[in-house]
Formats: C-alpha cells, sequence, structure tokens
C-alpha cells in the first residue's frame, strides 16, 4: 500500500533477508511468528514489533525477520510517527525499539486490512495507525524540524529529474554546502545525495506498481538504467526490484491518488499514460 509518503507492506510467507542500510525510519511487525533482536548485551531475544532508525545498517546478527510473515511500515519522513512510536515501546538497542504496548492490536489490525484487497490506502492506513499511535500521543510535537531541511528536501522532491547540485540547494536556503549537509544528516539520517536516491527508489516503486518495466521505472525515476536502480534498489530494501513485482509470491499493489499524482507528470512528459 503505497501513499505520498507512506509505504505499507502486509507480507503472507516468510521472506528472504539481505544486508542493508535503512534509508528511512521503518516499524516491523510479524504477523505470524517472531522477529529475533540482538539486544544491548549481545543476547538475541524474540519481539513481535521492532522500530528501526534511518541510516542503520540491519543484518541478521541485528535483526532476523527469516522466522516470520512480517509487515513493514514505511514511516513518513519529517513526521513525528518515529519519536511518537519510540516513547511508547522499550529501547533494545542504541536507536532501536521493540515492544508495542499494543502489539496485539497491531496486529490484528494489519491481519484485517490483508484480508481486503480491496479496500483504501487512506482507510487501511488508519485502521493500523489506531492502535499504533494512542490518544495520548496523538497531535504531540517530539521533534522539531529545521524547516531549511524541510525546504531542500521538498525540492529534492520537486526536481528529481533537474538534480539541482548541493550547491543549488545550499544557496537557495542561504547555508554553506558544508553546513546543509551536516544539518540534513542530522535531521534526516541521511546525507542529501541519498535522500534523494532513496526518493527515487521510491517513485521508481508506484511506476512498477502501475505495472510499468524495471527499465522504464528506472529511466522515468532518474536512474541512468536498469542496473543502477537494481543496485539502489537492492541496497536500500534488501531485495531486487524484479523479485519485488516480476516474481512469486506476486505483491497486489494498492495505490492512493497522492502516490499517482506524484508520478504523474513524469508518465505525461514521456507520454506513456
Amino acid at each position: 500500500m503505497v501513499h505520498s509518503r507512506e509505504l505499507l507492506f502486509l507480507g503472507t510467507c516468510f521472506g528472504r533477508q539481505e544486508a542493508h542500510r535503512r534509508t528511512q525510519d521503518v516499524l516491523y511487525v510479524a504477523l505470524k511468528g517472531s522477529l529475533r533482536l540482538r539486544t544491548g548485551r549481545g543476547r538475541p531475544t524474540t519481539v513481535r514489533t521492532c522500530l528501526v532508525p534511518t541510516g542503520l545498517w540491519i543484518d541478521e546478527s541485528i535483526l532476523s525477520t527469516s522466522q516470520a510473515v512480517v509487515a513493514v511500515y514505511f514511516l513518513a519522513p519529517f513526521s513525528q510517527d518515529h519519536p511518537a512510536l519510540a516513547s511508547l515501546m522499550a529501547e533494545a538497542l542504541p536507536g532501536i525499539f521493540c515492544n508495542h504496548p499494543h502489539e496485539d492490536d497491531v496486529v490484528s489490525a494489519m491481519v484485517e486490512v490483508r484480508r481486503q484487497p480491496d479496500i483504501s490506502v487512506g482507510t487501511a492506513l488508519s485502521r493500523v495507525r489506531e492502535p499504533l499511535f494512542p490518544d495520548h500521543v496523538r497531535n504531540l510535537e517530539f521533534r522539531e524540524y529545521d524547516p531549511r531541511v524541510v525546504h531542500v528536501a521538498r525540492r529534492i522532491r520537486e526536481s528529481l529529474t533537474a538534480n539541482m547540485t548541493l550547491a543549488e540547494l545550499a544557496e537557495e536556503v542561504h547555508l554553506s554546502e558544508s553546513r546543509l549537509e551536516k544539518l540534513f544528516k542530522e535531521q534526516a539520517g541521511l546525507p542529501v545525495t541519498q535522500y534523494r536516491m532513496r526518493y527515487r527508489v521510491f517513485i521508481s516503486t508506484i511506476i512498477m506498481a502501475l505495472g510499468y518495466s524495471v527499465t522504464e521505472a528506472a529511466l522515468l525515476a532518474g536512474f541512468s538504467s536498469s542496473a543502477h536502480l537494481s543496485r539502489c534498489y537492492r541496497a536500500i530494501n534488501g531485495i531486487t526490484p524484479s523479485a519485488t513485482f516480476l516474481q512469486p509470491p506476486y505483491v497486489h499493489a494498492v495505490l492512493a491518488p497522492s502516490a499517482y499524482r506524484l508520478v504523474e507528470p513524469l508518465l505525461e512528459s514521456q507520454s506513456v499514460v
């Protein structure tokens, strides 16, 4: 399920896992089975929910999802979602949290949504978010984001094919390149270049979900080739786009209108609508 700022994957079977670096705050939920997480003392423990921050390298020595049917909720960047969830969960390692207090209700909501293939993305996310974010944390501001960083992130999204340089972005917010790079990484968890790559992968995901090939998605999202997209996609998600969209088990993709609007100008510019 793809929204303009969020993505929710609801698994139906045990999946393979490859080491990769997270480029977005993610909540893992074991819909069946359990996740295996290393604790602060180095000992593994089993959990059903795990919150992982942007920038963290994930492999089986830290978090193993191989014994679980997993839901993966990619949280909206520059939102209060990650700090709100962190306030509810127990810290297992620096930046990694586990054991959501209402995880039974979270799992039930996700399974119910998975059983309704025709449900709208908005309705699905509302149902999932209700147990995830109890009343006492909704609408609270846990973290303040620098408006200059938010502006740069928006310009990156708006100028995907223009590929604005760091110097051009820094000039727009009246910062030096080094200061912008440092501030952006502090707040987004990623350097500017990696944030741009993450967003291009996200856009390519939407395009492929609409039925376009990996090659078409790569060129429309600003990659030099399908191989370039595949490398970046694998680095971010731990799987290749062909494994996601072209091979069993097939993904049933549901797009919100807001997600389609993100790619509509790209499709129109190439006359492939």
